[in-house]
């Protein structure tokens, strides 16, 4: 189940945290300085309050457009994930807030993400059903490799980089081009030519999921 909300206290951590934040070729501070430029680390809770305030129509529809396209989308997804995963992750609890920051993290321990309430309808969807691809894929990964998820980290290092590439291959098979009407594009340009060698191994292990694919990928990414 998606469940799409608010949560504007969430907005002031994100703030705090990425305004001076980039990775990889990704400046997440500079975005939110692009979006907004009258923001500061004094006034950002007031700024963000007033935002909201004068804002809330926009970003209710925003929400709520969100809501119904998951309603539309999200049996066929949570069908094409049970196909590569093999486990029907539809009765699974994920959190979807809209925010005003152009950021989309997703926290794994608690399955929540964020979405800019302005993109477009169909690029929000695209942002959930990304990060909840994120969620499925690391679940999954330590019900596999026990030993080795508890020794890699979820936010950088090999783990972090594999389930960003695993993203894009999956979104771009055909089950999942056919929700999201559009390619999947690696969000930092840095893992290109990594990303080029994990599919490979993809279609050597004939697009299974399984410890071979899994240890294969890590070996490379690690070397």
């Amino acid at each position: 189940m998606i469940k799409i909300a608010l949560n504007i206290k969430l907005d002031y951590q994100i703030y705090a945290e990425f305004r001076d934040f980039s990775v990889l070729g990704v400046d997440f501070g500079l975005q939110i300085k692009k979006n907004h430029p009258d923001i500061n680390l004094k006034n950002y809770k007031k700024y963000i309050d007033e935002f909201y305030k004068e804002n809330g129509a926009a970003i209710e529809i925003s929400t709520s457009e969100l809501s119904g396209t998951i309603n539309q989308k999200s049996d066929l997804y949570f069908t094409a994930i049970k196909k590569y995963f093999g486990v029907d992750y539809s009765k699974e609890n994920y959190k979807g807030y809209i925010s005003i920051f152009d950021c989309n993290p997703r926290f794994v321990d608690d399955k929540s993400f964020q979405v800019f309430y302005e993109k477009s309808g169909l690029d929000k969807l695209r942002v959930c059903f990304h990060e909840i691809t994120h969620f499925t894929f690391f679940d999954y990964f330590e019900k596999l490799l026990p030993a080795k998820y508890e020794s890699l980290d979820r936010n950088s290092g090999v783990l972090w980089e594999l389930s960003e590439i695993i993203n894009v291959i999956l979104l771009n098979e055909p089950e999942f081009r056919s929700i999201l009407q559009k390619e999947e594009k690696l969000f930092y340009p840095s893992l290109e030519n990594k990303f080029k060698e994990i599919k490979t191994i993809w279609i050597n292990s004939d697009k299974c999921l399984d410890s071979n694919f899994m240890q294969k990928s890590l070996a490379y990414l690690a070397h």
